[in-house]
């Protein structure tokens, strides 16, 4: 008898797809007993990592050009704001391309529409005077304004800005 079925096991498993089945509802049960429930468990920093910390969000409120150039990501305690076509947005979350030493800190505290419509970062440029822009320059500048309206908090308008577009 136990000659009988070790042939038949031994026969069993020669088979591809029996392998295959076998294999599979191994990795299933093996997954299900080592599987860690994410939903009950917080992540937790490394003992490498540390925890990204924000200052709190800019309160909303319409400001002029003098307050927003203290935004300028130099004090990692204030918020990091930009301006867009008037519009002023709270950048924070963007700190490593929008804070000190990220590769676009020149477009914070100040409205950068031009810099913008040009995807330029050369000091002449970074203003809001956008009344000599082509067509392209002002599809380009709207479709940086559309991101920022889709990734960042607005703040509000600069009261006394010098953006001059119309669009």
């Amino acid at each position: 008898v136990v000659d009988a079925m070790s042939s038949i096991t031994i026969g069993a498993l020669e088979s591809p797809w029996l392998t295959f089945l076998c294999t599979l509802v191994f990795i299933i049960i093996a997954r299900r007993v080592f599987a860690v429930d994410n939903r009950s468990h917080k992540a937790t920093p490394s003992e490498d990592e540390e925890e990204e910390v924000f200052p709190d969000p800019m309160p909303a409120g319409d400001m002029t050009r003098r307050e927003l150039a203290k935004y300028d990501g130099s004090d990692e305690t204030k918020p990091i704001l930009i301006a867009a076509k008037g519009v002023v947005y709270d950048v924070t979350r963007g700190r490593d391309f929008y804070g000190k030493g990220g590769p676009y800190n020149c477009f914070t505290g100040i409205d950068c529409s031009r810099a913008l419509g040009k995807v330029s970062l050369d000091k002449e440029n970074l203003c809001a005077d956008v009344k000599d822009f082509a067509a392209s320059e002002r599809d380009v500048l709207n479709d940086w304004v559309a991101k920022f309206n889709a990734k960042y908090p607005v703040v509000g308008k600069l009261t006394d800005g010098k953006y001059n577009g119309k669009f």
